[in-house]
């Protein structure tokens, strides 16, 4: 896989994480979204979806876009994969690291009012019983320039959903959406991470630059802005430790990628490849770490492991994805309030090599084979023992995103965000 360009040294880098909903029909039309009424001239279309605020775990965000944009309602949402890009803006000063991360997305009842593939867009009847209503979701839309024809409700190719009147308790879309058939997405100029995701033969895992999302909002100024740490109290310049009382937190959002790596036909029994934090005398997590800027996810997986356990990773799929929010104090005393995001995947690394750690003052000071009945009493920390469920999980095809944690976590009782 192609490896990260140098951000040039003008730019400040700037990451930050989105997340999208994949919400397919049952019959092969991927559900996409574009502003109505002509108010983006070039008629793009996008999933539904956005940029994970502060402290929000991406599965919500996923969940709040589709209900914001749509009107639908996700009745599961399971991580599917993850890509990157880079945007960069000389006139801000910055470039943008956008980590996207994907859902699979199934929604209650069945949409009425989009059209699709082999399907007729249609509008809920309100003469209907509540049973049959109950069976329906919808599309609700303001714009009537978009709303097709009575005739055009017979076509099943319908261009765009059927447009029907807000519902009054739900928020009112600001896009209108289409269940996409495969040979319909080859034709529309999609963004790189949506034809990675969407399209079975385009290339995959590489860091595309300069292909801006095409529903994210405008870039947030406030996110342009270099972090901002308390200044000193004039009256105590000579002081050498801060007034906590004085001090603001500077917000971090951290995205970092980790691997289960299970050998479940070891001879003692079943273990698990795992990194202890140095400096500790027993604090043992998942080999892994930050996503640098401009990297891919699996890349950069790939060089942690290689530098924590001194092992080639082969990769595996996504399995699971864990949003933490605490604040506490950096290892080098910045005050932060902090926000992990982790991406944990599958994959396999060579049985028979003895792992050993690779890089030199690192985060991590040994790498070991530790066997499943032991991670109670070795001092696994909270995050190995929850991804090793979501790989069973996902092992055993039970995955559906329930098993995601967003806790607050107290400074000290979770492992390092690096």
């Amino acid at each position: 896989m192609p490896a990260a360009e140098s951000t040039p040294p003008s730019l400040r880098p700037v990451q930050r994480t989105a997340a999208y909903g994949v919400v397919s029909d049952g019959s092969g039309g991927v559900l996409l979204l574009r502003v109505p009424g002509g108010r983006d001239p070039a008629g793009r279309w996008s999933l539904p979806g956005g940029v994970v605020r502060h402290g929000e775990h991406p599965r919500d965000r996923v969940r709040a876009g589709l209900l914001e944009q749509t009107g639908l309602r996700a009745a599961s949402i399971t991580p599917r994969d993850a890509s990157a890009d880079v945007v960069e803006l000389p006139g801000e000063g910055v470039s943008v690291h956008t980590l996207r991360l994907l859902f699979d997305v199934t929604l209650h009842g069945r949409p009425a009012g989009i059209g699709g593939p082999g399907r007729v867009a249609v509008v809920p009847d309100e003469d209907a019983g509540p049973a049959s209503r109950l069976e329906l979701d919808r599309l609700p839309g303001e714009d009537p320039v978009v709303t097709p024809p009575p005739s055009a409700l017979e076509d099943p190719q319908a261009p765009v959903a059927v447009v029907v009147p807000p519902d009054p308790d739900r928020p009112v879309a600001q896009f209108v959406g289409r269940f996409m058939a495969p040979g319909e997405l080859r034709s529309l100029p999609l963004a790189a991470f949506l034809s990675e995701a969407l399209l079975e033969d385009a290339p995959v895992a590489a860091v595309s630059r300069g292909d801006v999302d095409l529903l994210d909002p405008p870039m947030d100024a406030a996110l342009l802005l270099e972090p901002a740490v308390a200044a000193p109290d004039p009256g105590e310049s000579g002081s050498a430790e801060p007034d906590p009382a004085q001090e603001v937190p500077v917000f971090v959002q951290r995205p970092a990628a980790y691997a289960v790596l299970v050998d479940e036909d070891a001879p003692d029994g079943p273990r698990m490849l795992l990194s202890r934090l140095a400096g500790s005398a027993n604090t043992w997590t998942l080999p892994g770490g930050g996503i640098d800027h401009g990297e891919h996810p699996r890349p950069a997986l790939r060089r942690e492991i290689h530098e924590e356990a001194g092992l080639a990773y082969t990769a595996g799929p996504l399995v699971d994805i864990s949003s933490r929010h605490f604040v506490g104090r950096a290892p080098h005393g910045r005050l932060e309030d902090f926000h992990a995001l982790r991406l944990i995947y599958a994959g396999s690394v060579p049985l028979d090599e003895e792992p050993h750690v690779v890089e030199v003052d690192g985060s991590t000071d040994e790498a070991a084979w530790i066997r499943i009945a032991d991670l109670d009493t070795i001092g696994a920390v909270p995050t190995a023992h929850e991804a090793l469920a979501a790989w069973r999980a996902h092992r055993d095809g039970a995955g559906d995103g329930a098993g995601v944690l967003d806790e607050t976590v107290r400074p000290g009782a979770e492992e390092s965000g690096a």
